[in-house]
């Protein structure tokens, strides 16, 4: 009898590593931020038009200039590698994974961007909701 009831709890304690297993395998298939690119240029510079987004990141919404944009374009952008807010500037240059930056953080857009010379700048302008008090730059961590 005792060797059923050791056997029951042995399942018992597979059967829930495995779910914890699966649960974290499925957490990290989903991407830290989103960022949603709209259709319109908001400018053009040397480097390609300037096109706004808004990542979207830990409850919080910010606006974005990209640069480097071959045309105007309608696409959601997921990111991972993501830890703060600021992390998203820098360089984006093509790799396996979609763009890349030097701080690790990659972002896919589907559908894909179209980049000007193979390259996307973004600067992360500020924190648009919810609006918080002082203490940080422009409201970014």
């Amino acid at each position: 009898m005792k060797a059923w009831r050791h056997r029951g709890r042995l399942l018992t304690t597979a059967a829930l590593l495995v779910l914890v297993l699966i649960a974290r395998a499925r957490s990290d298939d989903e991407p830290e931020a989103t960022i949603a690119v709209s259709s319109a240029t908001s400018g053009s510079s040397l480097s390609g038009n300037l096109v706004e987004g808004v990542m979207t990141f830990r409850d919080s919404e910010y606006l974005l200039t990209l640069r480097g944009v071959g045309e105007p374009a309608r696409t959601v952008g997921s990111v991972r590698g993501l830890l703060r807010a600021r992390d998203i500037e820098g360089v984006f240059e093509p790799s396996d994974q979609g763009l890349r930056n030097a701080s690790g953080v990659t972002i896919r857009f589907d559908p894909p961007l179209s980049l000007r010379r193979g390259r996307l700048e973004i600067e992360l302008l500020n924190r648009k909701y919810p609006k918080v008090s002082g203490g940080h730059r422009d409201g970014v961590e």
